[in-house]
């Protein structure tokens, strides 16, 4: 790391000092507060009953936190700055924040149900899909638990066949995206360059990391040095630390009663 990149790399660490705050929150050893009667969290989850809203958004918020703890456990206790690695980690914790957003952000309560439902149905197809492949005898087909899940919908006075509807995350992402900065589409393309470095994908290789052309390449060819681009690293981590952050923003709001 040279002086160039010393200020961004300072800038990243500042931004994960919020770690420490969040992973007392999410401690299993710590009592948690849960939504307040009276609010319209704790309203959501009688109505969602056994899929509780607040709870897949707490859930979801952990699953954020994680890689969040160990990208800095990395770079601040390792001393190790990776090229590729910490977009996988970015990349699980943008979306992991974002679908606590997507679920928490609508003020339409019907909207929230819906969105809930729809993750627990996601949730049901890709649990079914993977489990099959090792054992095909479930008692019950993932179409059954689907089907439970259009009752519950219909019971609440939601549309049943939206709320089972297939979402998949770049939809949750974009919705996210647009909560955090309406009009900016930083949000998605974080998310993009971030699954993109994940899946190997040249593109993002020329786009996310600092390239220093080598002589002797063939006619046609270029040979290039690549190192971490540390500045595109600190924007990546900003975008999913504040969408972390207006999460749990989200959940706190939600959890507390009007009045």
């Amino acid at each position: 790391m040279d002086e160039q990149d010393r200020p961004h790399y300072d800038e990243i660490l500042r931004l994960l000092s919020q770690v420490d705050g969040w992973l007392a929150r999410i401690d299993p050893d710590t009592e948690h507060a849960r939504p307040a009667a009276g609010s319209p969290l704790h309203a959501d989850d009688e109505r969602v009953h056994p899929f509780e809203t607040s709870h897949a958004a707490w859930h979801a918020l952990s699953h954020a936190i994680d890689p969040l703890h160990c990208l800095r456990s990395v770079l601040r206790d390792a001393h190790a700055i990776h090229m590729y690695a910490p977009y996988a980690l970015i990349r699980a914790a943008l979306e992991n924040a974002s679908a606590a957003v997507w679920m928490l952000h609508p003020r339409s309560r019907t909207e929230r149900i819906t969105r809930r439902l729809r993750f627990a149905a996601l949730d049901v197809r890709s649990g079914d899909r993977a489990i099959r492949l090792i054992d095909d005898s479930a008692v019950r087909t993932a179409r059954e638990r689907v089907d439970e899940l259009r009752d519950l919908a219909r019971r609440v006075g939601a549309n049943a066949d939206v709320a089972v509807r297939h979402v998949g995350y770049r939809e949750i992402v974009e919705a996210a995206g647009t909560a955090l900065a309406p009009g900016s589409p930083a949000t998605v393309f974080v998310w993009s360059l971030c699954s993109g470095i994940t899946h190997g994908d040249f593109w993002t290789t020329l786009n996310a990391a600092e390239r220093v052309e080598l002589p002797g390449a063939p006619a046609g060819m270029v040979s290039l040095k690549i190192t971490a681009d540390v500045e595109k690293m600190r924007f990546a981590t900003d975008v999913a630390v504040n969408m972390t952050m207006l999460g749990w923003r989200l959940h706190d709001e939600r959890s507390r009663a009007p009045y």
